[in-house]
């Protein structure tokens, strides 16, 4: 589903003040001979909320697996994740299991495969306050209770007695929401959390995301190939492309003056929602293979505005105005920057 990007008014945005809550510089990643991260930076702040959008095979999902260290055998990470005053990316395997579940949590597109199909669901929100905070019994049960009436779970204590085979796409996706939410995590990663879902229940789920991250003042990361869904929930949007961000901007200017030729594409085939009834602009060409890049601007083969330069050269990042950043050849030399 897209949702109209004049259906939902953007998040506020939250001034990025002090240390950030997580911190990502020069994020690398290669499988095997294929790099499939290219130095990604981004900074999430307290309380903010970041949508990371592109299409299929961009890099979205990879950049969290690897910056969590959960990633296949045979992949290899360089670069620095700061969380906590630490350096996940050095941190060892067991040392991890105090920060993966319980201060950063994730939730994903498939809740049903991602719930034990022959566990009872209530059972398995109770496993995860007893392993990050250590409740049992009553206090366990009372929690667990609190939990589902949070996200929205009607008749709580008996929809904690099903599996997940008993439970519709919407249950199980709160379910996995209040399992997610059981640790207290500072920061909760949803990945794709709505795809599985049919248009109003989706809604429905955005929502219920946008208001448990302004009751705890939680930082939500929202992982999602739709420009409109992540507007819905997000006060800052990095848009990413072949393995690096290559627009980062607050929601409501990336909406209203998007930079990068791609970040337009992706805006110009979302279905306006009112007003004039257009032919929708597909993007086109294919994302570049990863085991053959080009050798310039990985979006130089789809762009209509490249240059030889475009083709040569990887543009950096150039900082347009204020937290709004860009990497573009063609966009920094209109604008009259030095790339």
């Amino acid at each position: 589903m897209h949702y109209g990007l004049n259906s939902v008014a953007p998040m506020p945005v939250s001034p990025a003040c002090g240390e950030p809550v997580l911190g990502i510089k020069g994020l690398r990643l290669q499988i095997g001979d294929t790099a499939i991260l290219h130095g990604v930076d981004l900074a999430v702040h307290e309380g903010e909320a970041v949508g990371i959008v592109g299409e299929s095979g961009s890099g979205k999902s990879m950049t969290w697996r690897a910056a969590l260290g959960l990633l296949p055998k045979g992949a290899s990470t360089s670069g620095e994740v700061t969380f906590a005053g630490r350096n996940i990316l050095a941190t060892a395997e067991h040392d991890l299991e105090g920060i993966r579940g319980r201060r950063i949590a994730a939730i994903f597109q498939d809740a049903a495969s991602a719930l034990n199909p022959i566990q009872r669901v209530g059972s398995q929100i109770l496993e995860s306050l007893r392993i990050h905070r250590s409740l049992n019994g009553a206090a366990a049960k009372a929690e667990m209770l609190r939990l589902l009436d949070q996200v929205g779970i009607v008749d709580a204590a008996n929809r904690s007695r099903a599996y997940p085979h008993e439970l519709s796409g919407g249950q199980n996706q709160r379910m996995a929401i209040a399992m997610a939410l059981a640790g207290n995590p500072e920061i909760l990663i949803a990945d794709e959390p709505t795809t599985a879902l049919d248009p109003t229940i989706q809604a429905q789920i955005l929502m219920l995301l946008k208001r448990i991250q302004l009751e705890r003042a939680m930082s939500v990361i929202l992982i999602s190939h739709d420009l409109g869904a992540v507007a819905a929930l997000c006060n800052r949007v990095c848009v990413m492309y072949a393995g690096r961000i290559v627009e980062d901007a607050p929601t409501a200017e990336l909406l209203s003056k998007p930079e990068h030729p791609y970040t337009r594409a992706l805006i110009a085939s979302i279905p306006p929602l009112s007003g004039e009834r257009k032919r929708l602009q597909a993007i086109g060409g294919e994302p570049p293979d990863p085991r053959h890049m080009p050798k310039g601007c990985a979006y130089a083969p789809r762009c209509s505005s490249l240059s030889e330069e475009c083709k040569e050269s990887i543009p950096a990042p150039v900082c347009l105005r204020g937290s709004h950043s860009i990497r573009c050849f063609t966009a920094t030399r209109a604008l009259g920057l030095a790339p």
